[in-house]
């Protein structure tokens, strides 16, 4: 039995499909099961969505709406729990870190003040106007 060749055109088709059903492109070999190729053909996994037209990161414009939404569930976090939000307190960290590069790009976004140490505040920068 000849085994199946799978095309470039192929892989970069796969992943737009798969970029489009969830809002963002895809990360992790459980997102999409050609990744490890798909690095391998194009060199590296940044190389091969830029191939594809797609971005590891969205621009600044790129879903306003769900950025608005992080946003208000951090302010509702450190309202309603009193502490400063944890990755484990949001659904989906990979589109956390697609629309915020990571979740302190998320609690920066939100307005909470850094200390000194490293740690974040429950403080909001507002608040000290």
């Amino acid at each position: 039995m000849a085994r199946k060749m799978i095309t470039d055109d192929f892989l970069i088709e796969e992943v737009k499909k798969t970029a489009k059903l969830l809002g963002r492109p895809p990360v992790g070999m459980s997102e999409y099961r050609y990744r490890y190729l798909a690095s391998q053909r194009f060199g590296s996994w940044p190389q091969f969505l830029e191939e594809a037209g797609l971005h590891g990161q969205a621009e600044p414009s790129e879903g306003i709406e769900i950025r608005n939404r992080y946003i208000a569930e951090v302010h509702k976090i450190v309202d309603v729990l009193n502490r400063v939000p944890r990755s484990s307190d949001f659904d989906d960290m990979r589109e956390v870190k697609y629309y915020f590069k990571s979740l302190s790009g998320l609690l920066e976004a939100a307005g909470l003040e850094k200390m000194s140490n490293g740690y974040w505040s429950k403080k909001f920068k507002e608040e000290e106007i």
